[in-house]
């Protein structure tokens, strides 16, 4: 049996640690809930590879138990849980994984002072492009602690102006997997003024030192945004600026960033639109920007629900040599109808293709699910699925591609 969490303690997780540990005292309200979730896994290729393929069958128990309290200034949550894994025919070692999750929020001086703080332990992808967390248990994942303490001051100008300012320390670390350790500090200041009803203008100023031990850089960032509600459903929203970063090995760069986006209810359909370009998280690299284009268009039913999604993603890690850059095509539909009081049904169907200035293996991305979910009683729900996710070189033929089918069948218990 293999187990992994993490030995190196941040100030976030002490300090969120102890709020958590205070706050039920002095809370007005506290809840405990405790939850288990019990299943078995066929797949028939573990390892998604295109040869030898490896089949078994894992039994899977997830014990977690959530605790929330609010009051006297005090707004926590805690989430602990683990995730223990058995392969039947032993085609890798037993799992034994933990799950955590702290968020916290202080509030002093007639909410004037605020600390937030939150601290999340869990399995990612370690491919910022295909998130595989969702088809595998096993393939391209690694272990990711992200720790943030952020005291901030909020200060009211009038009664239509805000003045935000605060400082954030975020530490990110990675066990069991391939992952880039790194260190932030940002101060920033955001500005916010309500023109009229609905109508609001912002602007703002951020300055961030990330660190990692083969590297570090400096990052300023301006930007001024405007957005307008204009009923539920309804809004438009436009925020642009300018970045610019100073690596210490050297490298130098600045870009425009934005994000645009719109929503709109028709009544029959709800309709969504956006483009944003954003620094995410990557554990491959220090510093990865993510520019996206997308578009939306959903459905309710009397008794279910059906979305459409399109997108356009690039994905530019910026401090390697040659330059990495990725670009994905996403198409994307999920369904969910209630069949009956206690049945549902749900169904998904994906698709995108992926290109690199690297080599990458099979730029095609197939899946296909369908599954039911039965409600047993108010505490328990039993769940079938079934998934079929195909890797390939090319669209019209599955020669040397990469099959999986994988069934599940699942029980989740709460209180």
């Amino acid at each position: 049996m293999t187990g992994t969490f993490p030995t190196r303690r941040t100030a976030a997780t002490f300090f969120a640690a102890s709020v958590l540990a205070t706050s039920p005292a002095l809370a007005a309200d506290f809840r405990v809930t405790p939850s288990l979730s019990l299943s078995e896994e066929y797949n028939d290729n573990l390892f998604q590879t295109a040869h030898r393929e490896k089949t078994d069958f894992v039994t899977r128990v997830q014990p977690t138990i959530a605790l929330s309290a609010e009051g006297g200034g005090y707004t926590t949550s805690l989430s602990y849980g683990v995730d223990y894994r058995y392969f039947a025919k032993n085609s890798r070692s037993d799992q034994f994984d933990h799950r955590a999750a702290m968020l916290g929020n202080l509030r002093f001086f007639d909410d004037f002072f605020h600390v937030d703080l939150s601290d999340t332990y869990s399995r990612v992808s370690s491919e910022l492009a295909r998130d595989l967390t969702g088809e595998s248990l096993v393939v391209n994942q690694t272990l990711q602690n992200n720790a943030i303490v952020s005291p901030f001051l909020t200060w009211h100008l009038s009664d239509s102006s805000t003045l935000k300012t605060g400082y954030r320390y975020r530490d990110t670390r990675y066990w069991g997997g391939d992952g880039v350790d790194k260190t932030e500090h940002d101060g920033y200041a955001e500005w916010s003024h309500e023109i009229s009803s609905g109508l609001v203008l912002s602007a703002g100023y951020s300055f961030a030192r990330v660190k990692s031990d083969a590297d570090a850089l400096d990052r300023h960032e301006a930007f001024a945004g405007l957005k307008y509600d204009f009923g539920t459903g309804n809004f438009l929203y436009a925020k642009g600026g300018y970045d610019w970063q100073s690596f210490d090995s050297g490298l130098n760069k600045s870009d425009p960033f934005w994000d645009l986006g719109a929503s709109r209810d028709f009544g029959l359909l709800v309709a969504a639109i956006g483009t944003k370009v954003q620094y995410t998280e990557d554990p491959q690299t220090l510093s990865t920007r993510n520019i996206n284009h997308y578009a939306t268009l959903s459905r309710n039913f009397p008794r279910g629900f059906a979305s459409f999604t399109a997108s356009w993603s690039k994905y530019e890690k910026e401090q390697q040599v040659p330059r990495d850059v990725e670009r994905k095509v996403f198409f994307g539909l999920t369904g969910r109808y209630e069949l009956r009081s206690d049945l549902t049904a749900n169904l998904n169907l994906s698709g995108d293709r992926l290109d690199s200035t690297l080599p990458r293996d099979y730029p095609y991305h197939l899946t296909a699910g369908a599954g039911f979910d039965y409600t047993l009683s108010s505490n328990v729900v039993l769940a079938a699925n079934y998934t079929h996710i195909s890797y390939r070189d090319n669209l019209d033929s599955a020669a040397g591609s990469v099959e999986v089918n994988r069934a599940i069948v699942e029980m989740r218990i709460t209180r």
